[in-house]
């Protein structure tokens, strides 16, 4: 599949791509696929707010932390996939418009030689020689062929737009699935996730059922990513979207919220069943031995903080992802590496009211 996002020549994708990798090597960021696109992206000139809120980052002497790049992504690039997308849908009209005048051109030809081939033989009937007959045959094999030929010509038009429509279905979905996509670790981002958790709860609005939401965040991951580079912290991410996306089924979503948030919603799941998935996902995780590829160095374990709460019936979806968040945060609050509901933060909060 062919992608023109990226329209350069070869020499000036060469003088953008020395220009990426000297402000990724200026700026002490790891050679990851962000930094490749935010930097690329800057080179090409053509993104000015991309341009002055990268500029506004530096001036204001922020590090830019793979947080900020990921920000910069989602708030500037990942629209461009919607211009994209609206670019394809035109595509789509001019060919829906040369289908309409292909059909109806040849569809004039096909009338206008019916109208003769219908001459032909109301003169065929009333013929009285042998040259009359054989004159009105050969013009009606004449007709005859140019009908065929015009619906193969009309065939062949057809089939040539019908591939061209195939492909330009193909690119939409492809770009449909990247602006819902996180890069990293092909979850899906937050616009994903939004989008998914609108219709899952039209549908629970529709046919009750219960709803609950699982936030989780990498505990200690600054530290990771400190002590072992960025390109490590990316892999931990990628490890973690595997596990997540292997121990979810059915109509569960799993999305990267941001950072190292990740959010999951459960249809049909209770309180209850969602805790044991929490915790078969952190105990999972903890126990698992990660090494360095590349010199076999061991990073120690990676542990999780999780939060869960459970949807309230017409409740907006932020009211119950702020429960959950705050589930999350007492998980960490109370030592990290567990699982706390919203059900723990009522107990709190009755506890705390019957204190003297």
């Amino acid at each position: 599949m062919i992608n023109n996002t990226y329209p350069e020549s070869i020499e000036e994708s060469g003088n953008y791509l020395r220009m990426t990798l000297q402000n990724i090597s200026k700026h002490k960021l790891a050679y990851n696929p962000n930094s490749y696109l935010l930097w690329y992206e800057y080179a090409t000139g053509r993104n000015e707010q991309l341009i002055k809120d990268v500029e506004l980052v530096l001036k204001e002497k922020q590090t830019l932390t793979n947080d900020i790049i990921i920000d910069l992504i989602r708030n500037h690039l990942a629209d461009r996939q919607i211009v994209l997308a609206e670019k394809k849908i035109k595509e789509f009209q001019n060919i829906l418009v040369e289908m309409i005048t292909h059909i109806g051109n040849s569809g004039d030809e096909i009338n206008a030689q019916g109208n003769a081939l219908e001459t032909c033989a109301i003169e065929l009937s009333q013929a009285k020689s042998l040259d009359a007959i054989t004159g009105i045959t050969k013009r009606i094999v004449l007709e005859t062929k140019s009908m065929f030929d015009s619906g193969k010509t009309l065939k062949n038009r057809l089939d040539s737009t019908i591939s061209e429509v195939k492909v330009l279905s193909k690119e939409l979905e492809w770009i449909k699935q990247a602006a819902k996509t996180d890069m990293l670790t092909g979850l899906l981002n937050r616009r994903g996730f939004e989008a998914a958790i609108s219709e899952t709860i039209e549908n629970i609005k529709k046919v009750p059922e219960p709803l609950s939401i699982i936030m989780l965040d990498i505990d200690h991951f600054k530290k990771v990513n400190d002590t072992y580079g960025h390109l490590i912290g990316d892999s931990v991410l990628k490890m973690l979207g595997k596990l997540l996306k292997d121990s979810i089924k059915g109509k569960d979503i799993v999305a990267r919220f941001g950072g190292e948030e990740i959010i999951l919603a459960l249809p049909a799941t209770s309180l209850e069943g969602a805790y044991i998935l929490a915790e078969q996902i952190r105990s999972s995780l903890s126990k698992m031995k990660l090494r360095i590829k590349d010199t076999g160095k061991p990073i120690g374990n990676i542990t999780i903080s999780l939060g869960i709460a459970l949807y309230k019936s017409n409740e907006s979806i932020e009211a119950v992802i702020k429960r959950a968040d705050d589930a999350m945060y007492r998980a960490k609050k109370n030592g990290r590496n567990r699982t706390v509901t919203e059900l723990d933060l009522d107990t709190i909060n009755q506890e705390k009211n019957c204190m003297i």
